[in-house]
């Protein structure tokens, strides 16, 4: 989250605008997903679990003239995303992206491992919160939406439930510890 700040604001390696505000944008997810992990550890989910809060801002939008195609699209968005993530998880090469030279081939495997693993658990996430959006917005009713909260839930009352959001959780702390292993050995090449 700090880091995608100081890329928007600082540009540090000479990114252009588009890439910038990509880079703030994002900086606001990840605050919002920082802080609903936070109630969620606290037994204080903003949705009360049944995403209230995701519903109320679909409701919002919604009201609006084509509010309907916002969230279509927004859904087709953060699906997407997910799916982004997802397909990033087995093809980027993250080593390639770190200075690991420091590091035995096992740890730098493992770092590689962990940091897939955790980017495909986010990909999951998003395209489950993408999906709800789709659904809120193609069914007209903004209850369907749901937040992190609300796509973590769902997942847990599928057949094997637990067991899904087991997998997801660990993945999500996978991918907690490769973002602190790469805001140490990141690769910043300045312009």
């Amino acid at each position: 989250m700090v880091w995608r700040f100081v890329a928007a604001f600082l540009n540090p390696e000479g990114e252009k605008t588009s890439k910038r505000v990509g880079y703030a944008i994002s900086g606001v997810i990840h605050t919002a997903l920082a802080l609903e992990a936070i109630r969620l550890a606290m037994g204080k989910a903003s949705g009360g679990g049944n995403g209230d809060q995701a519903s109320h801002w679909t409701a919002e939008v919604m009201s609006h003239p084509f509010g309907r195609w916002l969230i279509v699209l927004a859904g087709l968005g953060v699906a997407g995303y997910g799916i982004q993530q997802l397909y990033k998880a087995y093809t980027v090469e993250l080593d390639k992206q770190l200075a690991l030279g420091s590091l035995s081939a096992e740890a730098r495997s493992w770092v590689v491992r962990v940091g897939r693993a955790g980017l495909a658990a986010r990909g999951v996430v998003f395209a489950i919160i993408g999906i709800f959006l789709l659904l809120a917005a193609l069914q007209t009713d903004p209850g369907e939406a749901r937040g992190l909260g609300g796509a973590l839930q769902t997942l847990e009352r599928q057949p094997f439930g637990p067991w899904l959001l087991s997998l997801v959780a660990i993945g999500l702390v996978a991918y907690g510890i490769y973002e602190l292993v790469r805001a140490r050995y990141r690769r910043i090449q300045p312009a």
